[in-house]
Formats: structure tokens, C-alpha cells, sequence
């Protein structure tokens, strides 16, 4: 955890300590009691279903130094800076801190995969130095600021990943951030409900290079229908990336998971068409940052896929591979495709629950995916949920309106055998690892 002067806190936020000033540095920035750490600011934040200023006593019970409350709140025992809006105080406090750093920025979004490129990008530029990255998807306007905030000083390396729900969002965190380097990854329909188009979705995400400097980077798809409307949004170097087309780095998928870039393989840590098309993003930048081939190689060999991404196990002989840390079009088609086409002889089954946010498209988009999936002819499909009726397909063994995980791990248990695989994919509000436990209990 870094430590930050007292003084310069109150700096950042243009207000003076009440109560006292802390006696000692402030060892890092908490805004969770439950994770709370001696010698940390805690920030008292409200939220819709809560207020962090009801855990004060908690927050210094455990040890807090002192706390970022709002200037109303009324605390006179421990030392306390008071602002109008807490996590905007927040910000302040980010963006304070991002002034000092002397690390290349690099920040990563897009509708698809955003994690998986950032872990893939942070494992191989921590072959060049200290790297620090966002722990999960912690992307969001309390997420990114205090991610910043967790950074060592003495750090090469920052990695972050920037998401968002409504328009506007990226390019107020990509401001926050100021980063050297850009990549984006796949454009799809994801947020839709807010958005009244895919190419507002592309503009959106193209609020992050927009804040790259001139002598920044942008890695950008030569693939994708959005390149030539990136490309004229950033000042920066445009370095452009494409499966067999012609770009700065060029991919070839040489088949047993091996990816050819510019002449030199790479072993891939996952299957599929779209884990090369993310490992790509990241050899492009490694190679962008001077990065040995041979050591961007073992750097992906080192990615783990974050939990409920293509997380495999193996269950009374039968493999499950639980990808329902979320779902939109593009992702579901991409991760059906990988599993589809696994080698072996066991038979695979998919459980699939729906697809959130899609807005006025949501049965559109299910319809066209229950197609989809009748094209790949799994050898059985459970589909659950009110949103799952859409794409109930052919070779759909039963449909459940509502999430019963018990009921469709039943249908799992009645019909796989050992070798048998199944995939579980839907969005996280789903919940569809449940239907994993409790096959695990049957």
C-alpha cells in the first residue's frame, strides 16, 4: 500500500483537517469497512442501499487514521476531512495522486473482454518491471479511483481497465486516468438499454483514446467496422492489429492454441478465436513497449482466467467450464463457438441463462442466439430464465421461466456421463454457477 502525507491529502481535496491531523502517514485509501486496514483513509461514500458514514465507528475501531466524510456530517472525534461530495472527494484525491506518478499508463475497455486483455496485458509488461493492475473488474467511479489510489509509487507499470453502464462514463474516468496507452477491445451490443445504437456504444468507448496524448498509443483493431471512426478520434500513434489481415501486427492462428504475430508464435492459454484476438492486443503492446518476443510468450502463459471465466473442473468425470461472470451477444457467441469446437468424444451440453441490459433488442438478440445455437448442434441445451424462452433452440432438453438450479442439475445429472462437458454461460445476475453447486451435492 502507498503512503501519502496528510498535508497533501488535504491538498488534493482543497480542504483543511478537522479533528486534528493524523500523526503518522496514511497507509493506503479504504472505502469498505469489511476490508478495512489499520492506518488507512476511510471514505465514507452513499450509496442507494447504504451509507458509508453509519460505519465510522467501525471503520475506526479497526483502525482507520482518519476518514473523507461529507462536510454536513457532524463527527468530532478523530481527524477527518470534510467535503461536499465524497466521491468526488474521491477523485480529487485520485487525481492528486496521479499527478505524482512516473509510470506508463495503460488503459484498457470495450464491450467484451476487458478483463481478460488487462490481465493478459499486466502479465506481460511485469516481465519489463513492477506492474500494478485492477484487482477484478473494479472499473467503475468508485473502482478506478481507488485503484490509482492502491498504486506503489514506485511502480513501471499501471494497468486499468475502464467499464461502463451509461453514456459519458469513459471519457470522465479516461480523464481521471490520463493514460499513455490505449487498446480497445471488441465493439458489441452491451448496455444497450442505455445507448439507441451500436455506434453510440463505439463513440462511448472511444472516450478513452480520445484523452491519449500525441505522443501516446492507441492498439486498435484494423478488424473491426469501428477502425476507421477510432482511428480519427486520438491524436496519439495508431498501431493496428488483425487476424490474417494486413495491419503493424498481424496474427495467424497456427491451430493446436498457437498464435503466430509477426513471425513468432505464442502459445495461447485458452481455446478460441476470440482468446487469440484478446492475446493479440497484448503481444501488440508488449511489443509496442520493446518486450522480448520470448518474454511476452511466457508472460501469457502465466494468465489465470479470472473466477467464472471460462473456469474449468471436473465433477464425477463430467468437465464443466462455468463462464457466467457475464453474457451479451458477442461474448456468447464467442465462448459457444470455443466450447463447440474442444476436441474429444465425450458429448457437450450447454446450460444458458439470458442476456441483461440489451434494452428494446433483448428478444431480438435471444431469438438470433437460440439460431446460433442451432447451428452448432450441441447434443443437449438447458435454458432458464424469463430471458432464456427467447432462445430456446432445437435441441433445448428443457426450459425453467425461472432460475431453478436445482432442476437443471438434475437434467445435467439424469443425462451426462463421465467425459461429457458442459458449459455454463449467462449474465451475473443469472446466477448460474449455482446450477455447478448444486450438481456438486446430487
Amino acid at each position: 500500500m502507498p503512503e501519502f502525507r496528510p498535508e497533501d491529502l488535504a491538498q488534493w481535496v482543497s480542504r483543511p483537517w478537522k479533528n486534528g491531523v493524523p500523526e503518522f502517514p496514511i497507509t493506503g485509501i479504504s472505502h469498505d469497512t469489511r476490508t478495512i486496514k489499520p492506518g488507512n483513509l476511510y471514505v465514507a461514500i452513499r450509496g442507494e442501499q447504504f451509507d458509508g458514514h453509519g460505519f465510522l465507528r467501525e471503520a475506526f475501531a479497526k483502525g482507520a487514521a482518519a476518514a473523507l466524510v461529507d462536510e454536513h456530517f457532524q463527527w468530532l472525534e478523530n481527524p477527518v476531512l470534510r467535503v461536499p461530495d465524497t466521491v468526488k472527494g474521491l477523485w480529487a484525491l485520485a487525481s492528486g495522486y496521479r499527478k505524482t506518478w512516473t509510470a506508463t499508463v495503460i488503459g484498457v475497455t470495450g464491450s467484451v473482454g476487458k478483463t481478460t486483455v488487462k490481465e493478459m496485458v499486466a502479465d506481460v509488461v511485469a516481465r519489463k518491471g513492477k506492474t500494478h493492475r485492477t484487482a477484478g473488474n473494479y472499473n467503475n467511479h468508485i473502482g478506478l479511483p481507488l485503484t490509482m489510489l492502491g498504486m506503489e509509487r514506485n511502480t513501471q507499470f499501471g494497468v486499468f481497465e475502464i467499464g461502463m453502464n451509461h453514456p459519458g462514463e469513459i471519457g470522465a474516468l479516461a480523464h481521471l486516468l490520463q493514460p499513455h496507452i490505449a487498446t480497445l477491445t471488441d465493439i458489441g451490443s452491451v448496455h444497450r438499454e442505455f445507448f439507441q445504437s451500436l455506434e453510440e456504444i463505439a463513440r462511448e468507448k472511444a472516450g478513452l483514446i480520445e484523452k491519449l496524448p500525441a505522443f501516446g498509443t492507441a492498439v486498435l483493431d484494423r478488424d473491426s467496422e469501428w477502425f476507421g471512426m477510432m482511428s480519427n478520434h486520438t491524436c496519439a500513434s495508431v498501431k493496428s492489429i488483425s487476424m490474417e489481415g494486413v495491419a503493424d501486427y498481424v496474427g495467424r492462428n497456427l491451430g493446436g492454441g498457437v498464435l503466430e504475430v509477426n513471425g513468432h508464435p505464442y502459445a495461447m492459454p485458452l481455446p478460441g478465436e476470440h482468446v487469440m484476438r484478446n492475446a493479440l492486443r497484448a503481444i501488440a503492446l508488449g511489443l509496442e513497449l520493446g518486450i522480448d518476443p520470448v518474454e511476452i510468450d511466457a508472460g501469457l502463459r502465466q494468465f489465470n482466467p479470472p473466477p467464472m471465466r471460462w473456469e474449468e473442473s471436473k465433477v464425477a468425470g463430467i468437465t464443466f467450464i462455468d463462464d457466467s461472470y457475464n453474457a451479451n451477444p458477442l461474448s456468447m457467441r464467442a465462448v459457444l463457438n470455443a466450447f463447440h469446437g474442444l476436441d474429444g468424444t465425450g458429448r457437450k451440453w450447454a446450460v444458458l441463462g439470458g442476456m441483461r441490459e440489451l434494452g428494446e433488442t433483448a428478444t431480438a438478440e435471444h431469438e438470433a442466439l437460440g439460431r446460433f445455437i442451432d447451428e452448432l448442434g450441441f447434443d443437449g441445451v438447458v435454458a432458464v430464465g424469463e430471458l432464456g424462452r427467447s432462445m430456446v433452440c432445437k435441441n433445448t432438453v428443457k426450459f425453467f421461466q425461472t432460475l431453478e438450479p436445482a432442476g437443471a442439475a438434475e437434467i445435467l445429472k439424469e443425462n451426462l456421463f463421465p467425459g461429457d462437458k458442459v458449459l455454463l454461460k449467462a449474465s451475473r445476475g443469472e446466477r448460474l454457477e449455482r446450477v455447478l453447486d448444486c450438481f456438486k451435492k446430487l
